[in-house]
């Protein structure tokens, strides 16, 4: 078993759909107000360092809501206080990049944050 997948199994409550030595995505415990549960796939090449990405969902559901996700309230959502492992970025994309595998917990905590405050500002 790769080191991701192991790090991937300790968090609590994620559901695990893809188990690979690369990337795996993992379900939310919780759902973004319309009964859709955010999905973030993790990828790791080497074991050390990942990327975790919810590849627009959020911000597609937020849109799907009547939210404008607009320069502004992207910065804003990345000026959240307490986020520091992971931010939108300009297409929308809730996006962590780390060196340190360690760190993969609190990138997706915050992940989970800013996904969470995106669909708590949609209008609907």
């Amino acid at each position: 078993m790769s080191k991701l997948v192991d790090a991937v199994s300790t968090l609590p409550r994620w559901s695990v759909t893809y188990d690979g030595e690369v990337y795996v995505t993992i379900i939310s415990p919780f759902d973004l107000g319309d009964g859709e549960l955010l999905e973030l796939t993790v990828v790791s090449g080497d074991n050390l360092s990942f990327t975790v990405s919810d590849s627009v969902q959020a911000a597609m559901c937020a849109s799907n809501r009547g939210l404008d996700l607009t320069e502004e309230l992207i910065q804003e959502l990345n000026n959240t206080y307490g986020i520091e492992y992971a931010h939108v970025d300009d297409s929308g994309e809730i996006i962590a990049k780390h060196r340190d595998l360690n760190l993969l917990h609190k990138a997706v905590e915050d992940a989970a944050k800013l996904a969470l405050a995106m669909v708590f500002r949609c209008p609907n």
